[in-house]
Parts: structure tokens; sequence; C-alpha cells
């Protein structure tokens, strides 16, 4: 039975429609991708879903008693809570009944009578919950999707909107429930939180429905493609290479009869209007009316629809910058280093001046002071012109500090961070920071570019913006649409070396692709920091790690570099557990006493819950063996007064009730001999 589903669904916000007779299930354990252009819908359709908006026409079903959680774009938590604290209360009755159960043992360890039976409810409640490991499972959830576990205990209120969008995940994970509606799940995870939550997604018995732009996800974890196109969703069975498989091979179907049907349709035509043209010349109503019958044959064809590619392109190229020298950028002993109340205490090249002598530069921050955060330690590496690199790491490494400090205070005369003497450098950022989202869309180009009002509004429209976009002020666009707006501004600047800082975040399938194809074309140099691996697996020729505050390079295809990494991390897990056994062995004889110590601890911790348990178990077999005493008065009484079918059952009852008593005096025992030794 479907978990919810929607039916004849029709939604629009008063202007154009913008969902259209939309029918679909969701199954339990399904597994869906939810694909389409930027403003098709995909987000009010997981909206439409979850209950947060009701349809304009139509129904929305919701089984009775489902659980079901929404990831939506603002997280809501209690104001002033930390990360953990918030993941807590998504356990809220566990964390009660752990509590509850806590009081109970006191009492109980206390001599009060009477508890035992709601102790053990509650013991068998805690462990059907798996609530005995709250904290490590909360624990894994955040580390598995990238957190570090220096944020766990932070207020959520200091994260940027991108971490915000991890923990918003992280607590619809623990969460459990039976349908997961996700809304690009994979943005501002790093490679390895994607990695774990595909793994996850695999594994979840819940069903999710996602929409994303993330290709490589979604040929991972789903078994089905919906594809929002023209007001409906057309579904696709398999992952996202099946789905374009599929696509295409139906689409080249739709042309060829399209076309076939088009020649007749004119052949037709023709034949008419010749049979129309006798008939006037001749008087001849016998022709007029088999020409009639041509018309009508047309009109009542099932007309095939000309393939709707649904495209909107962009019409613009990065070509056009002038070439550099052999070098781009050379990177030489760069470090760098935060307080932990968040602010640079320098980098090795942000106070030189390039007219001064490099001694005057501030040295390089000391990883061993307190107060420091080292994000780069003496890094170096050498870019060179045409280069295609992908600058790779964890979130919090520093990929993003590197760009910015590359923006800031690259130039010929820096020794530390060098230009190309010919390079015009161009950044894309992920925040989108270079926007005035005060300015119109208009306005702000205009600054941006130098262009006049008429080759600026031309420029916008290459990059699908509409001239009432045109007045619009930046902060009202969305995503997918600031991404677009900073392209117009590279794609006008003519540059040779771009820096790419996630540009494939808010963009969706097709407006990705179309940016592979204009860097594809693009004869300069690129350094890209990018999660995408379909994107990066079409681009980049040389792979840069940030490790261990370092610069490590790695030659060849990002495919490539990935697998060596997978190998790499397969064998240190392997030294890593040969090596926690020899520091055991080794350490054995050194921490004998404190191992005595915390044996001794967990003996009598182990004492204590065997002893409870007998306490149980003794007056379970009480209320059994008075129970039993009753059977055998009503069993007496039947057999007397000749009732022998209501002794039968009573009889069936009272074997049943012995047979349990013996095994619980098993178990007694058992506990008993254990506690005594």
């Amino acid at each position: 039975m479907a978990l919810a589903a929607l039916s004849h669904v029709v939604k629009h916000f008063g202007g154009p429609t913008l969902l259209q007779d939309v029918t679909i299930d969701i199954e339990p354990g399904q597994k869906v991708g939810i694909i389409g252009q930027n403003g098709t819908g995909k987000s009010t359709l997981l909206k439409l879903i979850a209950g947060d908006l009701e349809p304009t026409e139509g129904n929305v079903f919701r089984q009775r008693g489902i659980t079901l959680a929404y990831q939506a774009q603002e997280l809501a938590y209690t104001p002033g809570a930390t990360v953990f604290e918030e993941m807590r209360r998504v356990f809220a009755a566990d964390v009660a009944r752990e509590k509850r159960l806590a009081e109970l043992e006191h009492a109980i360890a206390e001599g009060q009578n009477g508890l035992l039976a709601e102790y053990e409810r509650l013991q068998h409640e805690h462990h059907a919950a798996k609530a005995y490991d709250l904290d490590r499972r909360i624990e894994s959830v955040l580390s598995g999707l990238g957190l570090p576990q220096s944020a766990f205990h932070q207020r959520i209120d200091s994260f940027s909107g991108g971490e915000r969008n991890i923990i918003g995940l992280a607590r619809i994970v623990l969460t459990r429930p039976q349908v997961m509606l996700l809304d690009e799940p994979s943005n501002h995870l790093d490679m390895d939180g994607i990695e774990w939550f595909i793994d996850f997604v695999r594994k979840s018995d819940a069903a999710v429905i996602m929409v994303s732009h993330n290709r490589h996800m979604l040929d991972a974890c789903v078994s089905e493609i919906w594809e929002l196109r023209g007001k409906k969703i057309r579904q696709w069975s398999g992952n996202y290479t099946e789905y374009v498989r599929q696509k295409e091979e139906a689409d080249a179907l739709q042309e060829r009869q399209y076309h076939a049907q088009q020649r007749m349709i004119k052949r037709l035509e023709f034949q008419a209007r010749r049979l129309k043209d006798m008939a006037k010349a001749y008087d001849d109503p016998g022709q007029a009316k088999r020409a009639k019958a041509l018309e009508m044959r047309i009109e009542q064809m099932d007309k095939v629809e000309k393939v709707d590619r649904g495209e909107h392109r962009f019409r613009a190229s990065f070509a056009g910058g002038d070439r550099h020298g052999r070098i781009a950028l050379s990177i030489r002993d760069f470090s760098f280093a935060y307080t932990n109340d968040g602010s640079d205490i320098g980098s090795r090249e942000s106070g030189h001046d390039p007219g001064a002598a490099s001694e005057t530069r501030d040295p390089p921050p000391d990883p061993a002071k307190p107060d420091a955060r080292v994000i780069f330690d003496q890094a170096s590496l050498d870019i060179e012109y045409g280069e295609r690199v992908a600058l790779v790491g964890p979130n919090g490494s520093g990929k993003t500090t590197l760009f910015r400090e590359i923006l800031k205070h690259a130039n010929w005369d820096n020794p530390t961070l060098r230009l190309g003497k010919s390079v015009k450098l161009g950044d894309y950022s992920q925040l989108h920071d270079v926007l005035d989202h005060r300015a119109s869309l208009i306005d702000w180009t205009v600054a941006a570019t130098g262009l006049l009002f008429q080759p600026a509004s031309e420029l916008l429209h290459r990059f699908l913006f509409k001239r009432d976009d045109l007045e619009r002020p930046i902060g009202t666009l969305s995503g997918g649409e600031k991404s677009r707006l900073q392209l117009a501004r590279l794609v006008h600047a003519k540059v040779n070396f771009l820096m790419l800082d996630e540009p494939t975040n808010h963009l969706d399938i097709q407006a990705c692709e179309q940016l592979e194809e204009m860097l594809d074309e693009f004869d300069g140099t690129l350094l890209i920091i990018s999660h995408d691996r379909y994107f990066l697996d079409k681009l980049v020729t040389r792979v840069v790690e940030v490790r261990d505050r370092k610069l490590e390079a790695f030659e060849g295809k990002f495919a490539q570099w990935w697998e060596t990494r997978h190998r790499e991390a397969v064998e240190s897990r392997r030294g890593a557990l040969q090596l926690h056994s020899q520091r055991e062995a080794a350490e054995s004889g050194k921490s004998a006493l404190a191992l005595e110590r915390e044996e001794k601890k967990a003996r009598q911790r182990e004492l204590h819950r065997m002893r409870t348990q007998l306490r149980a178990l003794e007056e379970k077999i009480a209320r059994l063996e008075a129970r039993q005493a009753e059977l055998s008065g009503q069993l007496e009484a039947a057999f007397s007064g000749g009732g022998s079918q209501d002794a039968l059952v009573l009889s069936r009852d009272f074997e049943a009730l012995g047979t349990e008593i013996k095994a619980l005096y098993a178990q007694w025992e058992a506990l008993a001999a254990a506690v005594s030794e």
C-alpha cells in the first residue's frame, strides 16, 4: 500500500500553472530522484507531499500514522541550542525514558517496592527502540556527514547556511522516518560526506524522494527518476544513466514518428488541395467530397507531438581571453591560521608589500601557538597555463580560504602567491558574496561589466533573464539565478584563468552540462573546487588535495585520484588496526592497574544489573504463580461442574503457565549462581 500519493494535482500561486494533472504514488523503500530545470516545481512537489502546501486542485493522500521528514531550505531549531542538544531532541522520548530508568534503578537499589514491573517494561521499550547508544549514533551521523567533532557542541546560530543544511540533514537521518523528502541533500557536503550519505540511503528501509543535480548520487542510490517538464511528471525506471539512455531512445523514436507523420500530413494536404481545385474547375461534387474526407482524416489523426527538448540554453562562451605565460600560479611556503574566535592571525603573504624587501613579511603562523588553528603550513604548488586542476579536501580544510587569499593578495611581485604576469583572473564564489544583494539586476551588471544598459540587457538575456527580471533586486533571485548572473559576469570579462568555487551548486542538471561544455571549450587555466564527481570527471586532468596543511598534487584524472585515495584509505585502516593491536600489547603492562580498576567497576555495574534483573524475575514469578493458583481453582470448579470444554481451555492455559514459570526459574537459578560467584 502506498505511503503517500498525489492524485490529479494542479498547483499554481495565482499566476501560471506550475504543476498540471500530477499523479504519483510513494511506496515503502522506494528511492526516487527528481530532476528538471530550475523553476519547474521540484521543491513545490516536495512541499505538496510533505503537507507544507495545499494543491490548487486534486488530492494528496498520506497513510494514517506515517512518519515523514522534509528537509526544508531553512533549518528550524531551538534558539541558543548546540548541535548536539538539537540532535538529542530527536530522541526526546528515549531521553525521558533513560532518565526514568535511572530514577527507578536508584529507587530499587534503596529498597523501594512495586517498581520492578515498570522498570522491566521500560527496559524492554528502551531495548526495542535501540536507545542505549544515542550519543554514539548522533556522533556517527554528524561525523559521517562531514561535521568535525569540534563543532558538535557549538551553538547552531554560529554556523553558516551551508553548515546548517548539513545539521538539518543529520536530524532527518537520525529521525528514521518512513518517508524522507530531501531538497539538494548533497549541497555543502564534502566528498566523504556524500559517499557516507549514499551508503546510508542504499541501506535505509525508508522511501527517499530527493531533488538533486548530483548525477553521481542519482546513479549510486536511486532506482527511479521523476522528470518534471511541461508542468507534468514523467516517470523513468532505473538510475540517472539509465534515464539518459531511455530518454534518448524514446526521444529518437518520437522524433522519427513525428517526422513520418508530418510527411504524411503534407502529402494528404497536397492531395486535398488538388481535389478541391479539380472540384472547382470541373464543378465535380464527388472530388470536393473526397477532399473533405482527406481533411477529416488529417483532423482525426492521433498527432505525434514534436519532441520537447525543454531546453533554455545559455548562449555564451568563456573563449576570448589572451594566452598568458607558462606559469599561471606559483605558491611557495604559504602558511595561514585563524585564532579560536575565527579571526585571521596572518599568512605569509598577507602583510607583503610588493615594493618592500622580503624580510619584512609577517612570520608564518606558529602551529604550536595555543590560540591558533593552522590551515596551511608552508604549502607549495605550481599551476601552468592550460592546466585543469581540481582542489579537493574535506569541509574546513581551507580550500575556500586559499581561493580568498589568492584573490586578495596574489600578483606577479608576491613571492608567496605569485600570479603569471599576463594572467587575467576570474572567480566564481559559491556564497555569491561578489553580488550586491540590494542592487537591481541591471544596475549591478552595468557596474560590474562597464557595459551600457542595452548591451548589459542583452548579456543577461543570453543567460535566460527576461525583461521583467532586470529591475529585480539581486537579493530576491534564486540560487540558480545568482549562479547564472555570476557566469554572465565571467563571460564578459574574457579572462584566461578561472577559479570556480562550487559552480554547480544551485544549477539544474541541464545547466551543469552546459557549464561543462563552456569550460571544455575554454582554452585557459582552470582551478575548481567542487564536490560534483560527474563535473570533475569530465573536466580536470590534475587533482590537488589539501592534506596535513599541505597541497599534494596528483597527476591524472579525478576518477584515477579517487580510486587511488580509496585504496590508500583501505590500506590505512588495515594498518591502523594492526598498530592498535601492537600498542595495546605494548601498553598492557603499563596500564594493568588501571585496567584492573576498570574491570572491577565493570563487574560492579554488571552485578548491580543482574541483581535488579533477579528482583524483577522474582516479582514476575510470584505474579505468575498467583495466576497459576487461580487457574487451578477455576480448573477444579470446571471439572466438578461438568464443563469439559472450559476445563480443556483452562488446562491448556495452566500447562502454558507452568512451562513459562519453569523457564523463569531456570533463568533465576542461572542469575542467582552468577551473582553468588
